[in-house]
């Protein structure tokens, strides 16, 4: 293995091109992790993308870290150990060590879930809808890591070495509503928007305008709808269409690149065309 210098630019996006210096740590590069990069999109909050998909040909994964004065939230954890342990040491360098930790799941697929136990064994407070619980049930991490195996036709080593040890765990607080998290005065808004599939959790953060989407929202690409059809596709349109109302400057989608509010138009553009030729398909 060697090890490659991941330069690590902290910008604000959408507001004027204001950036901050550039910082540089190093890593090992390491199978399963991916070629991360971290943006401060405002003060105490970043955006993490480009970390590992198992569909590799530029396709990555992305997560969220927001600080408050005493407590630490991720939303999302990545596709394999790597990817969260990289996600805990990005806010470690910023903890004073007995900060209360949370870590918020948008939903029970796996290029979203499988660095959770990075952060579990930290100490996090794990929060996911009710659905992602009864999933991890039934799809425990070994388990779940043997079917993507199967899918692929991945040997059991290559699984091992990408995804590590794999430990999914009933999380700690379940919800099928709306919820607002209170941390320290700070509000945090962990939004229900099934869609792309019924487990689908948004968080905004109304301080810094921002929303985490996780699979909610796609950038630049088309959306993944073979989870659900007219039903879901039409519900989906619905959650995006409330997303629409609130103030946001900046979209962190569950992969892509950061974007504005108008990519939920075009996410809904997309879902009506979905919807209009499978109408026409079934006349």
């Amino acid at each position: 293995m060697r090890n490659k210098l991941l330069r690590i630019c902290a910008i604000i996006i959408f507001s004027g091109a204001v950036s901050y210096p550039c910082l540089s740590i190093v890593y090992e590069q390491v199978p399963g992790l991916g070629s991360p990069e971290i943006t401060e999109i405002a003060k105490n909050v970043l955006a993490v993308t480009g970390l590992y998909h198992s569909a590799e040909s530029g396709f990555t994964v992305n997560a969220g870290i927001i600080f408050t004065d005493q407590s630490v939230v991720f939303i999302d954890s990545g596709m394999s150990i790597a990817s969260g342990e990289f996600l805990w040491q990005v806010a470690e360098k910023r903890l004073k060590g007995d900060e209360d930790i949370y870590l918020i799941l948008t939903h029970n697929h796996s290029d979203h879930v499988f660095g959770m136990q990075a952060i579990k064994k930290r100490g996090a407070k794990v929060i996911a809808h009710k659905i992602t619980g009864m999933w991890f049930r039934r799809m425990p991490g070994e388990q779940y890591k043997k079917f993507l195996a199967d899918r692929d036709g991945w040997p059991p080593e290559k699984a091992d070495s990408v995804y590590g040890n794999v430990v999914l765990t009933e999380p700690d607080e379940m919800i099928d509503q709306d919820t607002v998290l209170t941390i320290e005065g700070e509000e945090i808004h962990v939004l229900v928007t099934p869609g792309h599939v019924p487990s689908e959790l948004s968080v905004y953060y109304p301080r810094s305008k921002t929303l985490f989407a996780g699979d909610t929202i796609y950038e630049g690409s088309e959306l993944t709808t073979r989870f659900g059809g007219l039903v879901e596709w039409k519900l989906w349109i619905t959650q995006l269409e409330r997303l629409n109302k609130l103030e946001i400057s900046t979209i962190v989608p569950g992969h892509g690149k950061l974007c504005a509010k108008e990519e939920i138009d075009r996410n809904i553009n997309y879902l009506r065309k979905r919807i209009e030729k499978r109408d026409k398909s079934n006349e």
